[in-house]
């Protein structure tokens, strides 16, 4: 019989940067269900899963679970073998908000009694108490002198300091935003900045002298931030990522980005005009192990007040930038249609 419980919790306002997964699934309730491997899906941004369920009329119905991706879950351990077609299993996670029979999953319970999360955020184990399979922090023996030329991997996920407060043309454009029709990440389109950066995956600095590389996980981006405004930056054109002009003050690098040709400012549906401007901090801790990340977005067009984003990034030994690959499925899962 079907094992199907609904619980109602209270979590903070998140988003995902490669699409809204709060557009699609309600966080605030929790499905659990148990039921037999169908399918699995192992590819970027989200791998996949069909689960064949029993109901309580005794009907089977075709569950479609959604995980984070293929690089988050081999880093704890999970890769596409750790499941086979056949296999039942328990799952947990973020409810249809249309009803369809599918669920954001979090949380999966193997056949041999082992818990994974298998979202891109941290999540508590729901069923053991078993230990986490994610990468430690470094201990001061193991962090390099390098500063913040190393590879980062986000402690928490990102924040909106304040609501937004927006303008009334991006109340009106916001209203027509249809997140089945108009999110890029669904045709695995890369996102504009801010978003390129706001996300969970891991990222790196790389030192080139007049300019520094930002090599971001997500989407395969490569971004240069150029360390002087009289130099290249002057003559380049508008793309997804903007251009980035970047200086030091003390151990924090501070970034200016304009030029920014992306028609989104999140994955909510709010407009970024082309005179949005971002300001970033990136601020180095004494020990080298942390890095505080400010954003502040100004956009005269579609923004009454700046909007202001922040999180943490923590050196984590062996951590590296792998490559993201974003593929298409062959069929649009129903959360999506």
């Amino acid at each position: 019989m079907r094992s199907l419980t609904v619980l109602f919790l209270s979590f903070s306002p998140l988003a995902l940067a490669h699409h809204s997964a709060t557009a699609f699934f309600d966080r605030d309730r929790i499905v659990e269900i148990e039921g037999t491997i169908t399918e699995v899906y192992w590819r970027n941004p989200h791998v996949g899963f069909k689960l064949d369920v029993v109901s309580d009329s005794g009907a089977t119905e075709e569950w479609e679970l959604e995980a984070g991706t293929t690089n988050t879950l081999s880093r704890r351990g999970f890769n596409a073998d750790s499941l086979s077609i056949g296999e039942r299993i328990r799952a947990a996670g973020a409810a249809s908000r249309r009803g369809e029979l599918a669920i954001f999953v979090s949380n999966i319970l193997l056949p041999g009694g082992a818990e994974v999360v298998v979202s891109d955020r941290d999540e508590p184990l729901r069923w053991t108490s078993a230990a986490s399979d994610d990468v430690a922090s470094a201990s001061a023996a193991e962090v390099t002198g390098d500063g913040i030329f190393k590879v980062w991997g986000f402690r928490s996920l990102y924040r909106l300091r304040n609501p937004l407060v927006l303008t009334a043309a991006a109340q009106a454009a916001k209203q027509t935003f249809d997140p089945r029709t108009d999110d890029p990440g669904l045709q695995c389109i890369p996102p504009g900045m801010p978003n390129a950066v706001l996300n969970p995956y891991p990222m790196e600095f790389v030192d080139q002298g007049d300019r520094i590389l930002q090599r971001i996980e997500e989407w395969d981006a490569r971004r240069v931030i150029y360390m002087s405004d009289g130099g290249p930056a002057a003559t380049l054109e508008p793309s997804h990522l903007g251009v980035s002009v970047g200086r030091w003050e003390g151990n924090t690098l501070i970034v200016d980005t304009t030029q920014v040709a992306f028609p989104l400012l999140d994955g909510e549906g709010t407009p970024m005009s082309e005179n949005a401007s971002l300001v970033e901090r990136y601020s180095l801790s004494e020990d080298e192990q942390s890095l505080r990340y400010e954003v502040i977005v100004t956009d005269p067009e579609y923004l009454q007040e700046p909007a202001i984003w922040e999180n943490t990034w923590v050196y984590r030994p062996g951590v590296e930038v792998r490559p993201f690959e974003c593929t298409l499925r062959d069929e649009v899962i129903s959360v999506y249609r």
